[in-house]
C-alpha cells in the first residue's frame, strides 16, 4: 500500500527546509514554497502566521526529524551508563560525536544544509538546537572530564577541554570536503569513524593525564 499523502502543514515544512536550505532565509520565497507544497499562499499565515514562523518550525522540523534518524541507526555505543569508568564514557562520548560528524557529510540532506546555515548565521531557532541537542552533550562531556579532572581544576579550563573535545569530532563535520581537498582518496579513506575516534580520544586524555601530573589545570 502507498504511504497516505502529507497533510499541508506538513507539506510546507518540507518544501520550506528545502527552499531555505538552498536560498536562506533572506532569498527563500513562501510563493516558492507554497508552489512546492500546492497550498495557497494563505496556508502559511494559517500554519505559522508569517515567513519567520513557518522558518522557525522549518529548523525545527529539520532538525527533529534529522535526530530521529541518528538515533534510529543506534550509533550509540555501549559505555555511555553513568556509572562506568569515565575513560569508558569519555571514548564513548568521543565515539558518538565523530559517528555524527561524519555521517552529516551527506550534501544532498536539505536537513542538514538548512541546520548547517542556521548555525552560521543563528537566529531564535537556534535556541530550539540548543536546548534539545547541543547543550545536553555539553553537559555530559563536561560531568565526564569533571570525573576524569584533579579536583582543583577551575571550572573554565574544564570547559575549555569539552570545547576542544567537541571542537576535534565537529571537524570532520565542518571541514570534510577540505579534508578530501589536502589529502589523497587512499589516504582520506582511512580515516574511518574508529581510527578518527581514537586518534581524539588519546589526544584529549593525554592532556587530561598532563594535568594530573601537574596536579593543577
Amino acid at each position: 500500500m502507498s504511504a497516505p499523502p502529507l497533510e499541508a502543514k506538513q507539506r510546507l515544512l518540507m518544501a520550506a527546509i528545502q527552499e531555505f536550505a538552498l536560498h536562506g532565509y533572506d532569498h527563500g520565497t513562501v510563493r516558492r514554497i507554497c508552489g512546492r507544497a500546492d497550498v495557497n499562499v494563505n496556508a502559511v499565515k494559517y500554519y505559522f502566521t508569517d515567513k519567520r514562523g513557518l522558518y522557525v518550525e522549518a529548523v525545527k522540523e529539520a532538525h527533529r526529524s534529522r535526530h530521529q534518524k541518528l538515533v534510529s541507526t543506534s550509533f550509540i555505543p555501549p559505555g555511555d551508563e553513568p556509572g562506568l569508568d569515565p575513560e569508558v564514557r569519555l571514548k564513548a562520548f568521543i565515539y558518538q560525536m565523530v559517528k555524527m560528524a561524519m555521517d552529516a557529510q551527506d550534501r544532498s540532506d536539505f536537513r542538514h544544509l538548512l541546520i548547517f546555515r542556521e548555525l552560521a548565521n543563528p537566529s531564535e531557532a537556534t535556541q530550539h538546537i540548543v536546548q534539545e541537542f547541543i547543550r545536553p552533550h555539553f553537559e555530559r562531556i563536561n560531568q565526564i572530564l569533571e570525573q576524569l579532572l584533579p579536583l582543583e581544576t577551575p571550572k573554565v579550563d574544564r570547559q575549555l577541554l569539552a570545547f576542544s573535545t567537541v571542537g576535534q569530532c565537529m571537524h570532520y563535520k565542518m571541514a570534510g570536503p577540505i579534508i578530501g581537498m589536502l589529502i589523497s582518496e587512499e589516504e582520506y579513506q582511512q580515516l574511518s569513524v574508529e581510527r578518527v575516534a581514537d586518534h581524539i580520544y588519546s589526544v584529549i586524555l593525554a592532556s587530561i593525564q598532563q594535568k594530573s601530573r601537574s596536579g593543577t589545570a
